[in-house]
């Protein structure tokens, strides 16, 4: 390269590549770059298919941004064109790094960085790299070669060479042939398509070889550093590999708390120069007196990637009412709105009186003691979009605090319509409802019943569709402070009852059937009951006789799918929490019986009804040293003479 070109040329700029769907990650990482960095570079530069207007405006309201469009691009519609898999798993802009070769004509020194980071510090030492080799990458753990990144052996590349991680690249004009390289990293891309793994990754290490690059280290502990790992707080850049990120995995929410002040703030920038022909969306709480977790809950849903909502705070009549309104008119987002109640009207009349007063297209639910995931809003939104005949959807679950672990639910309409004869089928605080079906069909909560939520899905599963999301887009705090924490509490009786209730009413109904009873518990899923009394194999005997009542007047009814319902009656679980929990399949389920009950039968009594739910569940999950375990417990209290 001549002199002339070499003058012409800016120093630094900085590079990122997003899909639409991901500015909230841009704007978060752009966020955490201001407020740790003075300028080191000439220009941003962002790579994308299609961001909306307002949304770059309000990206440049942090930092000046060039943003340039790709979707035209010539060389990235091929690439989709051929790469169809990888696409639909990854999207394009996956590939949009290879453009920092392209941009060597214009700087000296290109600094690229994925998104899915969380910048804590002056980055600025990035600038030392590249000056020998003109490229640098991260190197990958040593159980990571070059070939990890492929489907399948290739002869012609070492496939056992080291594998360098490419989530920051850092490429200087010293590099030879960089032209060259970005034209061939586009063949390549789509010579290779049917054996790309993880496709950037492979091709970008495959060049390295074709051009006989050895790239410079880039210090991982400083600048590539996983969330996990023991020096990632004093690290500079937090990378997030992978399927779990900031906006989706509870442990890294936790952790790192300066993510969400980040996204709280873009946000509220956003929101004020959104298209507001963007589905609004009203989160409906209400609160009494219990408000110890309520500011992390609220930030939780400030912080969403998708910021077109309001809040509907419905605060019930307490000596504290007062005090919390005061909490929250302090936050200062005017996407909150606050209702007093004048008068205690109770839980579910509370959330009637926030669906009342909203102006949402969507209801999503939210308690005041629950976190949720900074997708949640925008996965859900997309969904209801794209499905305009689900009229509730919900997702799974994760608990944490008091108890620890997944919840799973059925996710097919089919499956939840048969799961709701039975018991709940989704999540409360998971759900967002469309409100023209909630008015269509005047539907409300019914405050008439402990379990508002439950009573309310046996009627919603009758009049439209309903589906449930895979993906774990709510944290639910267990404390001893809930309503419904427990067989402690003195709620217990009322929930039950409202339970077995709702059950009766809908087996009356669709069925016609007028079970007893002791049939309803043993086909009940809100608490397992089968081993709490002395006649287990009598119980087991009745739960069966009522599965077959019901499954024969499905047959003359055909309300449910038959095989849904047949599925549902025999777990009640939906397939992911059966593999969880190790679940066998009915035919083995007696014999599994038969095993608990020959270990246990000198304490088969209500007194030990909790043990022996232990050892049936460790039959099922084939558990042996949860087996010895509860052998020597058993052994203990023998030896003890309490048998």
């Amino acid at each position: 390269m001549n002199k002339e070109n070499k003058q012409k040329k800016k120093n630094v700029a900085l590079v990122f590549g997003i899909t639409k769907d991901y500015t909230f990650a841009l704007a978060n990482t752009l966020i955490g770059l201001k407020k740790h960095n003075k300028k080191f570079w000439d220009d941003i530069i962002v790579y994308h298919d299609g961001v909306p207007e307002y949304e770059k405006e309000a990206i440049n309201k942090i930092v000046k941004v060039k943003f340039v469009d790709l979707s035209e691009s010539e060389h990235f519609q091929k690439i989709s064109k051929f790469n169809t898999e990888t696409i639909k798993k990854y999207s394009v802009a996956t590939f949009y790094r290879y453009e920092c070769f392209n941009l060597l004509n214009k700087y000296c020194k290109v600094i690229w960085n994925d998104v899915d980071i969380l910048i804590q510090g002056d980055i600025s030492g990035l600038l030392e790299y590249g000056e020998h080799s003109g490229i640098a990458f991260s190197m990958a753990l040593p159980t990571f070669s070059m070939g990890s990144s492929l489907k399948r052996f290739v002869g012609e590349f070492r496939m056992f060479k080291p594998l360098w991680n490419v989530g920051v690249m850092i490429l200087s004009d010293k590099l030879d042939k960089y032209q060259e390289i970005y034209e061939w990293c586009i063949k390549a891309t789509m010579e290779y398509e049917d054996i790309l793994l993880w496709p950037d990754l492979a091709v970008l290490n495959m060049a390295l070889q074709e051009f006989d690059l050895e790239p410079e280290n880039i210090d991982l502990e400083k600048y590539v550093c996983l969330p996990l790992d023991k020096k990632a707080k004093d690290a500079l850049i937090v990378h997030a590999y992978g399927d779990r990120k900031f906006w989706n995995n509870f442990e890294y929410i936790r952790a790192y708390p300066e993510w969400i002040e980040n996204a709280i703030e873009w946000s509220k920038n956003v929101y004020e120069r959104m298209n507001k022909e963007t589905p609004l969306v009203s989160c409906v709480m209400s609160c009494y007196e219990r408000y110890d977790y309520l500011i992390e809950s609220i930030n939780s849903i400030l912080a969403q990637s998708y910021p077109n909502f309001e809040i509907i705070m419905v605060l019930e009549k307490s000596k504290k009412q007062a005090q919390i309104e005061k909490v929250l008119k302090g936050i200062g987002d005017k996407r909150i709105k606050i209702i007093n109640n004048t008068e205690k009207l109770g839980f579910a009349a509370s959330l009637n009186v926030g669906i009342d007063a909203a102006s949402g297209k969507y209801i999503a639910r939210m308690d005041d003691d629950d976190i949720a995931a900074p997708c949640r809003l925008s996965m859900q939104v997309k969904f209801m979009e794209e499905h305009n005949m689900v009229g509730v959807v919900g997702s799974n679950m994760w608990v944490f605090g008091k108890n620890e672990g997944p919840l799973f639910t059925f996710e097919k309409h089919e499956f939840i319509k048969a799961k709701t004869l039975i018991g709940t089928p989704f999540m409360h605080p998971t759900v967002m409802m469309r409100k023209s079906m909630l008015d269509e069909c005047n539907l409300r909560y019914d405050p008439d019943y402990f379990t508002e939520d439950y009573e309310l899905w046996s009627r919603a599963v009758y009049l439209f569709e309903t589906a449930n999301m895979p993906e774990f887009l709510v944290f639910y705090r267990s404390h001893d402070a809930q309503a419904t924490s427990g067989l402690t509490s003195g709620n217990e009786l009322k929930i039950h009852s409202s339970h077995k209730k709702i059950m009766q009413n809908q087996l009356e109904k669709y069925l016609k059937l007028d079970l007893t009873d002791n049939e309803i518990e043993t086909i009940q899923t809100r608490k397992y009951c089968m081993f709490t009394v002395t006649d287990v194999d009598g119980a087991f005997w009745v739960r069966e006789q009522a599965i077959n009542k019901i499954l024969k007047a499905n047959k003359q009814y055909n309300i449910y799918d038959a095989k849904a319902l047949e599925d549902v009656l025999n777990y009640g679980l939906p397939e992911k929490e059966k593999k969880e929990r190790g679940i066998l399949g009915r035919e083995n389920q007696s014999k599994a019986k038969t095993k608990v009950k020959k270990i246990l039968k000198p304490i088969i009594n209500p007194i030990y009804g909790r043990l022996v739910a232990k050892m049936e569940t460790m039959m099922m999950r084939h558990d042996e040293e949860l087996r010895l375990e509860l052998q020597r417990q058993i052994d203990e209290i023998n030896k003890k003479g309490k048998i």
